[in-house]
This record gives C-alpha cells, sequence and structure tokens, in this order.
C-alpha cells in the first residue's frame, strides 16, 4: 500500500483533478486552499477538515464538500484512505457552493458516482451572506499594493484588530493566507507542466526548497512529484 497522498488527472483530462491517500500512520496536512471545490470521499477511517466555519468529520462511507478557497487543515485516523476531487467552481454540480458541509453514501463511489452525488444537493444549497463580504475581503488582501495596515484602515479597523477579525473569518492570518494563495498559483502552474525552479520564481517564494518545503505541508507530496503526474502524453 502506498503511504501519503498521491494526484492525478481524472480521465486523462486537467479540469478535474484526483487526490488520493492511503495512509500508513496519521497523515497531517497544514492549512491551505484551494480554488476548486474539494469533494471528500472516506473508504475507510477517518478524516477531519478544520475550517473557518468549524470541523468537518467524514468517515467511512461519509462524504464531504469544502467550497473553493474556503481555507482548511486536515487530519485523520492512521488507516485512512480517502479521495479527494477537485472541480473547478463553475462546474455545474457545485456551482454555487459556498459553505462545507457533509452527507452520507454508503456505497464505495466512483468519481462520476460522488458528482451526481453532489449535484443531487443542488436544491439544499443556501447562499453564504458573508461570501460577498469576502470575496471583497480577499481582493484586498491580494491585491499588488495590499498593505495590510491600509487595508485595515479602509475596513475601519486597527491594523492588530482587523489581523483578528480576519483571522476569526478565514482561519489564518493575512500574511498566511497570501502564501496560500501563492501555494494554489503554483500548483496550477506546476499542473501546466511548468519547471519547478521557474514556478517557485513566479510565486515569489525564495527558492525551490522553499516553495518544496510548504507545498509537502499544504499537499502532502513534492512539487516534482505533483509535476510529474500531469506530464501525460
Amino acid at each position: 500500500m502506498r503511504t501519503g497522498w498521491s494526484y492525478h488527472p481524472w480521465n486523462g483530462g486537467r479540469s478535474i483533478e484526483i487526490g488520493r491517500l492511503e495512509a500508513v500512520g496519521a497523515v497531517s496536512l497544514a492549512a491551505h486552499f484551494h480554488q476548486e471545490v474539494q469533494v471528500v470521499a472516506v473508504s475507510q477511517g477517518w478524516r477531519i477538515y478544520a475550517t473557518p466555519c468549524g470541523d468537518i468529520r467524514a468517515a467511512a462511507g461519509d462524504i464531504a464538500v469544502i467550497p473553493a478557497r474556503l481555507p482548511h487543515a486536515s487530519h485523520g485516523s492512521p488507516d485512512a484512505v480517502v479521495t479527494h476531487l477537485y472541480v473547478p467552481a463553475d462546474h455545474p454540480a457545485v456551482r454555487g457552493v459556498t459553505i462545507p458541509r457533509t452527507m452520507r453514501l454508503s456505497r464505495a463511489p466512483t468519481p462520476d458516482d460522488l458528482i451526481d452525488a453532489i449535484g443531487s444537493l443542488s436544491e439544499a444549497r443556501q447562499c453564504d451572506e458573508r461570501s460577498v463580504f469576502s470575496a471583497a475581503l480577499i481582493d484586498h488582501i491580494l491585491g499588488e499594493d495590499a498593505e495590510v495596515g491600509a487595508v485595515a484602515a479602509r475596513c475601519g479597523y486597527s491594523t492588530d484588530g482587523f489581523i483578528r477579525a480576519f483571522r476569526r473569518q478565514f482561519g489564518m492570518t493575512p500574511a498566511a493566507y497570501r502564501v496560500a494563495h501563492r501555494l494554489a498559483h503554483a500548483r496550477s502552474q506546476l499542473k501546466n507542466g511548468d519547471a519547478v525552479a521557474d514556478v517557485a520564481f513566479a510565486a515569489s517564494f525564495a527558492d525551490q526548497s522553499h516553495l518544496g518545503r510548504l507545498f509537502r505541508r499544504a499537499y502532502g507530496t513534492t512539487p516534482g512529484a505533483y509535476r510529474s503526474a500531469f506530464m501525460v502524453a
């Protein structure tokens, strides 16, 4: 059995990505987020996703859905077997997902089963009112001239008060959110086949090893291994 995370495209394409964990020992991931909606299927053991909206626990037979750009860290049982689908946020099955949730799917799901199951939740979704504010705030934080003190002043906060408020809402500081954003951008570039050294430079990491350390903490694999999984003919 493999240990740790592996990633590959679904059906030879790159629009939907599959992540797979077959753990021998507890495997944790540092706080990060994805540009895509993350669909989780646990087939053995359990996994917990810590989000600003609360912890999401998925046990064998459960599906969890984590909205795009929602920061989360995760850990689980030492025997966990977990599949992730990373689905573009504009895909019909996940469009409008703004809050994390879980559901039960008793039989072992295939990627098609997962997409169908999530699509069936459409009528049950509710718009998260905070998402409008969140999107605007994220745009401010990620702006090229986004000095935290200036953003805080525009929002009517002191710098320290703004950092505390941001952390309550997003589960990480503005500085950590920026790093997570750079990692998500690096992941996209690696999927497109860009060289690891070039990606590290473009994403403003100190060097290739700096990117490698943070990438592995967030995604459970190295940038080189991740890139290789998508280098299909």
